[in-house]
């Protein structure tokens, strides 16, 4: 086929535990996005992209086809040279998606490549795919979130001003990596069940009793704990960084790096995989052997990221430029944008607010409304994305390379 337009995409929405649902008359922003019922399951997560496990669909010729099928019949049209050559065979190489969630997802970490070609050979129930997975997230609204180490310092004051953890700070103490991050998990996760969770239990009486001031980490444990009572994911709020992003501030993670998103709406891109390695806070399976194989045990902080930001016409690009290959991304917020300028590779937007109009060749061929995503194939040329009311805001995710 000849690659001469901007083609719908249509994605899948995932409805786990943890996503927003219609309540108080409020509406899940995803299903609110895409302007439809939202009914009474939760809405989690919106991927546009060509992973196997929820591949997107393009309407081609007036019917619709997967991408990731179009895209191996004819790989450089749709990806451009760089990226057709960069895997073997070829494929998309990120996952774009809309996230929102209302209450906190699992304690995890995502593989580096290697990791990620082992686990999938020994391993593939739990890791579908040999990719890599690196990401960002960026807010739409304020986002709450948790990611990498806190100070090792910090955390062993906090712990210490908890009598009921005595037992579990005495056993760190005592192990094989005493006084490092990986001793400490290493200590939580060498516990029974029973005295883990009498551990937990206790330390929830102490800090919720009467008159006792908490701190932001007694809190949020508080919280933590009365959606998983018990379970040895709570501990985590003691030892990794707290953060808010504002709406257009960016949190990146790097392979295996703990973290945990706990509530709000984003949009994340991602290297093409759907890998995850959990810790607690989920009634999936918790990978322990894995996570302390992989994890980095750095107190490094959060990699909060500022994007560039450049005027275009009335508004302004934000783009976000990452350390891999795979992907970029970029927020044209009231600001028109020429395919001719994004360079020789596929690009996936999702209009996130008002209206844009779609142009080839200088004739417009297309509107596109709120909650609408498209595929442009790298061979498509003298395009343009124009905004057609104030307040609109294109997302965009192309490769990086």
């Amino acid at each position: 086929m000849k690659m001469n337009s901007f083609y719908p995409l249509f994605g899948g929405v995932r409805h786990y535990a943890w996503g927003e649902t219609a309540s108080a008359g409020t509406v899940p922003y995803i299903a609110n996005l895409l302007g439809v019922d939202a009914g009474t399951e939760p809405w989690a997560e919106l991927w546009l992209g060509a992973h196997p496990s929820l591949p997107s669909e393009v309407v081609v010729d007036g019917s619709r086809r997967q991408l990731g099928e179009l895209i191996a019949a004819q790989p450089i049209d749709w990806l451009g040279k760089a990226a057709a050559s960069a895997v073997e065979p070829p494929q998309l190489p990120f996952l774009f998606k809309v996230l929102a969630c209302s209450h906190p997802l699992s304690i995890q970490s995502h593989p580096d490549e290697a990791s990620a070609k082992r686990l999938h050979v020994t391993k593939p129930q739990l890791y579908p795919d040999a990719n890599d997975k690196t990401e960002i997230m960026i807010a739409l609204e304020p986002f709450e979130a948790l990611a990498g180490f806190r100070n090792l310092q910090m955390i062993r004051r906090d712990l210490a001003a908890v009598a009921a953890f005595a037992p579990l700070l005495a056993a760190w103490q005592n192990g094989a990596d005493a006084d490092s991050l990986k001793g400490l998990c290493a200590a939580l996760f060498a516990m029974e069940d029973a005295p883990r969770q009498a551990m937990l239990a206790a330390a929830l009486a102490e800090v919720t009793a009467s008159g006792h001031k908490r701190n932001p980490a007694e809190e949020l444990f508080v919280r933590l704990s009365a959606e998983y009572p018990g379970d040895r994911g709570t501990f985590f709020a003691f030892l990794l960084n707290q953060i808010t992003l504002q709406p257009g501030q960016a949190l990146f993670l790097a392979p295996n790096t703990p973290h945990a998103y706990q509530r709000g709406a984003g949009i994340e891109c991602m290297t093409n995989s759907d890998n995850v390695i959990r810790a607690g806070l989920t009634p999936k399976a918790v990978d322990v052997e894995t996570l302390m194989a992989t994890l980095h045990f750095q107190a490094e902080g959060a990699m909060l990221l500022e994007p560039e930001r450049i005027s275009c016409g009335a508004g302004e690009v934000e783009r976000y430029v990452l350390p891999t290959p795979k992907f970029q991304l970029a927020f044209y917020r009231d600001a028109p944008c020429s395919v001719d300028e994004l360079g020789d590779g596929i690009g996936i937007f999702l209009v996130v607010s008002g209206r844009v109009a779609l142009s080839v060749d200088g004739k417009q061929v297309a509107e596109a409304g709120r909650g609408t995503a498209w595929v442009r194939p790298a061979a498509l040329r003298n395009a343009m994305v124009t905004p057609l009311e104030p307040g609109t805001l294109v997302a965009w995710a192309m490769p990086n390379f």
